[in-house]
């Protein structure tokens, strides 16, 4: 099962705990899709990585598989 991890600072999702700023494990998307977090601050590093959308809730993602509905960005 792959690990993901999201920033309790900005509510990005990954699978790479090392470009978040304040990485917490999560057990599947479940847990964070569905609600949308605060997204004007997003971490320094992930800024760069960000390429999906969750096109339900507006979960920034840096894998599609970590949404529900992903949409590309940008």
């Amino acid at each position: 099962m792959t690990e993901i991890h999201e920033c309790g600072q900005c509510g990005v999702v990954s699978e790479i705990r090392e470009q978040l700023c304040h990485p917490e494990e999560r057990h599947d998307k479940h847990e964070y899709c569905g609600s949308a977090p605060e997204r004007d601050n997003l971490c320094e590093p992930m800024r760069e990585h960000l390429g999906y959308v969750c096109g339900s809730c507006g979960r920034p993602a840096e894998q599609p598989e970590l949404v529900c509905k992903p949409l590309v960005t940008g």
